[in-house]
C-alpha cells in the first residue's frame, strides 16, 4: 500500500503507540518536530497510549515531559511490555500509584534478588561486555564491533540486553565465539543461546519471568504472561482508566476508532507492535513505519505498510505531518 493511499483518520479517538523507532530513535529523546506534531494530535482530542518495552523513566524523560501539562492527562504509558500503566493527572503529574503493577504483585523481594543473580549468570557464561544503555553510536564509539558487547538495563519489572553488534552474525563472526550459534530466521542471532540458557535458568529457579526477542536487537528478560496484549486489552476494559484519560469503552466500539503505530509486526523476528493488534477489533487499522515482508505478519489484522519518503520515527513525523495537507 503507498503512503497515498494510507490518510489520516480523522475519526480516531486512541492511538495504540510504540515508543522505539516508531516515536523517537532507541534511547533518544522524541525530536522537537515530533513532540509538536503529538502536542497538535491532543488537543485535537486524540488519546494517547504509548505501550512500549521502554522503562516509565525513559518515556517520561524522552515523550511526555516535553508535552504541555495540561494535555498529559490524555496519554496513558504501559511500559516494560505490559507490566505497569501509569496515568496523569489535570495538572500533568503522574499519579502516585499505576493502574496496576504487576511486579510487585507477582514477584517476592527474593525472587527478585535471584532475577539479577542469573542475569550476572548469562553474563559470566556467555562472556558478555556491559555497557549501559544510551544511543546506538555512543555504544559503538564505546564497544566497537565486538558482537559480544551489550547494553544492559534494569528497568524494575523488565531487564533488557540490547545486542546491538549480535543479533545477525556474519559467519567468521560465529566461528571466533566459544559457542555455537544457531541459524534463526536467516540470521546468525547470538540472542538465541543467550535465550535459551536463561529460559532454563529461570525455570529451574522458578522465577516468573519470559525471555523473549524485542526490537531489532533486544533481548527482553519480561514477566511471564505480561504482553502489550494483556495492558492494551485491561485499559479497553476498564471503564475507570479509559475515563482518567477522557474516554469510554462506548467510544471505542467502532474499530474507526482505534489506531495502531508500531514498526514490528513481523511476527518471526519478534515483533511485538502485533501484540497490541491481538488486543483490539482486526479491523483496527495498524501502520508499520519499517518496510517489513507482509508475509510475517498476523493473517487477518489490518496492518499496512508506511511507503512515503521517510520510515521509522520519520516515516511517522512524515504521516502526522501529512494531516496538515488537506
Amino acid at each position: 500500500m503507498s503512503d497515498q493511499n494510507i490518510k489520516w483518520n480523522n475519526k480516531v479517538k486512541l492511538v495504540l503507540a510504540d515508543v522505539d523507532e516508531t516515536i523517537a530513535d532507541v534511547y533518544t529523546p522524541a525530536e522537537p518536530e515530533m513532540i509538536g506534531e503529538l502536542t497538535s494530535v491532543l488537543e485535537e482530542g486524540v488519546v494517547i497510549f504509548f505501550v512500549t518495552g521502554a522503562s516509565l523513566a525513559r518515556v517520561e524523560s524522552r515523550i511526555t515531559n516535553q508535552i504541555p501539562g495540561h494535555l498529559r492527562r490524555f496519554t496513558l504509558v504501559s511500559h516494560c511490555n505490559g507490566a505497569e500503566v501509569w496515568g496523569f493527572n489535570s495538572e500533568g503529574d503522574k499519579k502516585e500509584k499505576p493502574f496496576y503493577s504487576l511486579y510487585d504483585e507477582t514477584f517476592s523481594q527474593q525472587q527478585k534478588d535471584k532475577w539479577r543473580e542469573i542475569v550476572k549468570q548469562l553474563i559470566e557464561e556467555f562472556k558478555l561486555s556491559v555497557y549501559p544503555a544510551t544511543k546506538v553510536s555512543e555504544f559503538k564509539t564505546m564497544a566497537g564491533h565486538n558482537p559480544l558487547a551489550v547494553m544492559l538495563e534494569d528497568r524494575g519489572p523488565q531487564i533488557t540486553f540490547e545486542f546491538v553488534n549480535g543479533y545477525d552474525l556474519t559467519p567468521e563472526q560465529e566461528k571466533q565465539l566459544e559457542m555455537s550459534v544457531p541459524q534463526t530466521n536467516g540470521a546468525l542471532d547470538l540472542r538465541i543461546p543467550v535465550l535459551e540458557r536463561a529460559d532454563r535458568l529461570f525455570q529451574e529457579n522458578n522465577i516468573p519471568v519470559t525471555p523473549r526477542l524485542g526490537g531489532i536487537f533486544a533481548l527482553d528478560f519480561a514477566i511471564k504472561g505480561v504482553s502489550k496484549t494483556y495492558s492494551v486489552k485491561h485499559v479497553l476494559e476498564n471503564e475507570n482508566i479509559l475515563e482518567s484519560a477522557g474516554l469510554s469503552r462506548q467510544d471505542l466500539e467502532n474499530p474507526d476508532h482505534i489506531e495502531i503505530w508500531g514498526d514490528k509486526f513481523d511476527q518471526f523476528r519478534g515483533g511485538t507492535d502485533r501484540h497490541m493488534c491481538e488486543a483490539v477489533n482486526p479491523k483496527v487499522r495498524a501502520i508499520d513505519f519499517r518496510e517489513e515482508d507482509p508475509s510475517g505478519f498476523l493473517p487477518g489484522y489490518n496492518v499496512v505498510i508506511w511507503k512515503g519518503k521517510y520510515h521509522l520515527h520519520h516515516g511517522l513525523l512524515e504521516y502526522l505531518k501529512s494531516r496538515h495537507n488537506k
